[in-house]
């Protein structure tokens, strides 16, 4: 078997040449790279906060089910505002982000999504303010629903999702091959 630092990225399952470019942009050029690729912060989401016991000021993480979203152009500010109604079964949240067209391709209606953010009043409504989201499906929960998640680096192209996905298979198919780096009393 090679060594971790000669594999290319490029032949871990899912990456392939055009992501592997990708991967470069994040200083990841074999499967060593990536498994030294640390996570800049973790988010606790073994507590889902129900939108129904959300406290105004505080962070958060909701999981539940687009409703409704859309964007448009503000006529004061000229900026794109996004927004999605987000409902979890007993409640409403109101999200929104500022300049980001694109997530109408991401935020289906239907789709479920874990948010993390800080929870505001407007207009009377719960809402949060460009929260961090993540689309999930059944075969996802496990990575980012119920644990500890951690949150990586990323370049265009490459999502927390999908890297996550890559970072579990690398280390399931390659973690023994790494050098044990702590003393045996420590451990």
């Amino acid at each position: 078997m090679r060594n971790l630092n000669e594999s290319s990225i490029q032949y871990i399952k899912g990456v392939g040449p055009a992501r592997k470019k990708l991967f470069a942009q994040l200083g990841v050029e074999t499967v060593e790279d990536l498994l030294y690729l640390f996570p800049r912060r973790y988010e606790d989401r073994r507590k889902m906060t129900l939108i129904a016991q959300l406290t105004v000021g505080e962070m958060a993480t909701v999981t539940g089910l687009i409703l409704e979203r859309g964007g448009h152009r503000t006529w004061y500010a000229k900026k794109h505002l996004y927004q999605a109604q987000v409902d979890d079964g007993t409640g409403k949240l109101a999200c929104v982000w500022f300049n980001q067209p694109y997530l109408d391709y991401y935020l289906k209606p239907g789709s479920r999504v874990v948010l993390y953010g800080k929870t505001d009043m407007y207009k009377g409504k719960l809402q949060m303010v460009a929260p961090e989201y993540e689309v999930i499906d059944e075969e996802d929960e496990g990575l980012a629903i119920g644990r500890i998640v951690p949150i990586y680096p990323l370049t265009k192209g490459i999502t927390q999702r999908y890297l996550r996905r890559v970072m579990k298979f690398c280390l399931e198919r390659h973690a023994r091959q790494l050098p044990e780096l702590l003393p045996a009393e420590i451990r």
